[in-house]
């Protein structure tokens, strides 16, 4: 029997962890409760976690303070993302609202000596970094501007604040760390190494003279180490087909000059120690990938969230100068792992004879039906990491596809900036070409083949059955885009200038784009049947476009599936919903594409 839908939802998640200063002490959030909450525990072996947050709403993002007595969470409504800021003993037993008015925040940090907390925040119209003092309770905004911030954090002496900006030059794409004197605001540094390029995710050298952070000026992702209030800056030299993973900020060990980051070569990845004599040595982690990591303040400890697609998720403890690591959490499961599908890496070529890779789930049956998944960002990637969703397709009899098209990261600054003017464009050949290239495997029903994903992937879901529409036999889109005008109309100041980049402008100069590739002005041209869903509280993906082009599938009278989940978001941390979800969308593939 394979494993079921529910089975595989009841293998918990891990979304974000963090480490006290002396490497003691582990601050995780988990769904291991049915909704994602945070958890306390030691760095020990069957140490029992305490659940310290608890209610209906879902608990993503915690801080340990300095000390590790307190914790910062980020809580929602419903999936809104408008957060207030709380504080919370490390038992529970004390919980604080500090914000008086929510706004998405976008990470929030601990000044040394735990007097104040910054967060960087996005409102309609702005974005900026406030800070709060915790004695006396005021709020004082550092910056308020049009170009979003993010990553802030402060020096180890608390004199100064880095960050991430999205601006700082001619060229939409540019990113650039900014880093901004705490007592003297007019006193800005800004690190920019080239025109068009990103440097993101700064972190402090203990000794305050470095920063490390990630730039692609040279082509692809790699670390760079940038003397402060200097012009001298090193990069850390990578292998052929190696690219720093971004997703996480480079990190210092206090006690030698090392930097820990993690590499990413073909989507599976691997945590390297780089000591600044030059020599790179890679951390004994199992394959897969690193999805997160953390170093004690005292240079001793690392743990690592790491999973595969056929490990879920688990947080790895790693002390320095070994050569082992040891779970810290549970890996004992109510399912045989050993049923799950094997993934195998694929490339095949687009239509214009661009290489893509590609991860390929196989049942080992004959006359299989397919998936094609296009994963979500765009600027992500399908990495080998833990996916209920794809092993729940896979396990309900599905051969699974899921390409890295142009505009993932992981192949180079030149195959990620590609979609760039180009959504919906040469990405989606990429995804066609890779239903044909399942099409010419002998054990591919090539006439149940089948297009499935979420947020971005659900926006190629219905470009293709729009554009495409004499490719998949059925389609099923979670959370999509389905008209960028409007989206772009209902977005906030963030997620505007991420749209500029995207398509060279905003819509005043760039509007036939925008409505060239909204599939919601396509929708005559649909064959195949879909499902789509939507939360009601999106507010990256608006319900509100999505109903409208539901509207006029209905006006059509074609054949399709709405369902809106009306307490939730874009996704979800609560177990029952995202079960849900993918059981109505493999239900409905089974039922159109008549699969027992």
């Amino acid at each position: 029997m394979p494993i079921s839908i529910d089975e595989l939802f009841s293998i918990p998640l891990i979304y974000r962890i963090d480490l006290s200063s002396d490497g003691e002490r582990l601050l995780y959030s988990s769904n291991a409760s049915g909704v994602a909450h945070l958890y306390f525990s030691q760095t020990k072996q069957g140490s029992k976690p305490k659940q310290i947050t608890h209610g209906d709403d879902p608990v993503l993002f915690g801080y340990l303070s300095p000390n590790g007595n307190q914790v910062l969470y980020l809580q929602d409504k419903d999936g809104n993302e408008l957060h207030h800021l709380f504080l919370a003993s490390n038992n529970g037993k004390r919980n604080k609202q500090i914000t008086k008015v929510p706004c998405r925040t976008w990470d929030a940090c601990w000044d040394p000596k735990a007097k104040e907390i910054a967060r960087s925040y996005t409102t309609q119209k702005f974005c900026g970094i406030e800070v709060f003092n915790l004695k006396t309770g005021e709020i004082h905004v550092l910056i308020k501007q049009k170009n979003p911030l993010f990553d802030a954090n402060y020096s180890y002496d608390g004199k100064w604040i880095a960050c991430t900006e999205y601006g700082g030059g001619k060229d939409p794409k540019n990113m650039q760390v900014t880093v901004i004197k705490r007592n003297d605001l007019k006193d800005i540094i800004h690190y920019k190494l080239k025109d068009g390029s990103k440097e993101i995710l700064p972190s402090w050298s203990p000794d305050g003279k470095k920063l490390a952070f990630f730039s692609d000026s040279k082509g692809k992702n790699q670390v760079v180490i940038q003397d402060f209030r200097g012009t001298d800056c090193e990069f850390l030299p990578l292998k052929e087909g190696e690219e720093a993973v971004d997703w996480q900020k480079p990190l210092w060990n206090a006690g030698s000059d090392a930097v820990y980051y993690a590499v990413s070569k073909h989507s599976r990845t691997c945590l390297y120690q780089h000591s600044m004599n030059g020599k790179r040595t890679a951390l004994p982690f199992p394959d897969g990938t690193i999805l997160l990591f953390k170093v004690s303040e005292d240079g001793k400890t690392i743990v690592a969230l790491h999973s595969s697609f056929s490990s879920p998720h688990c947080i790895y403890l790693h002390k320095i100068g070994s050569k082992t690591v040891e779970p810290l959490t549970s890996r004992k499961y109510r399912v045989n792992l050993a049923k799950l599908a094997k993934p195998k890496s694929a490339w095949y070529k687009s239509s214009d004879g661009l290489k893509i890779h590609a991860w390929y789930l196989s049942t080992g049956k004959r006359s299989q039906p397919a998936v094609v998944w296009p994963h979500g960002g765009p600027t992500f990637q399908a990495y080998d990491a833990w996916s209920a969703y794809l092993q729940s397709i896979s396990q309900s009899g599905f051969a699974v596809l899921a390409p890295n098209f142009r505009g993932s990261t992981g192949y180079g600054t030149e195959f990620r900036n590609m979609n760039l003017s180009d959504l919906g464009g040469g990405d989606l050949e990429d995804v066609v070409c890779g239903a044909k290239w399942l099409m010419k495997q002998p054990e591919i029903d090539r006439s149940k083949i089948a297009i499935f994903g979420g947020s971005y992937g659900g926006y190629l879901t219905l470009m293709a059955l729009t554009k495409k529409p004499e490719v998949f036999a059925a389609g099923v889109a979670f959370v999509p885009i389905t008209d960028w005008l409007e989206s772009y109309e209902l977005d906030d100041a963030t997620f505007r200038k991420i749209d500029e980049e995207f398509f060279g402008g905003p819509p005043e100069k760039r509007r036939e784009l925008y409505v060239d590739r909204s599939p919601i002005n396509f929708v005559s041209n649909i064959k195949a049947p879909v499902l789509i869903t939507a939360g009601r509280n999106d507010p990256r993906c608006p319900v509100q476009p999505i109903e409208k082009f539901v509207k006029k599938l209905a006006i059509m009278k074609h054949p399709h599936e709405f369902i809106v989940a009306e307490k939730e978001g874009h996704g979800s941390g609560r177990v029952d919903s995202l079960k849900r979800e993918i059981t109505a969308g493999v239900k409905y593939l089974k039922k159109i594409l008549k699969v027992k």
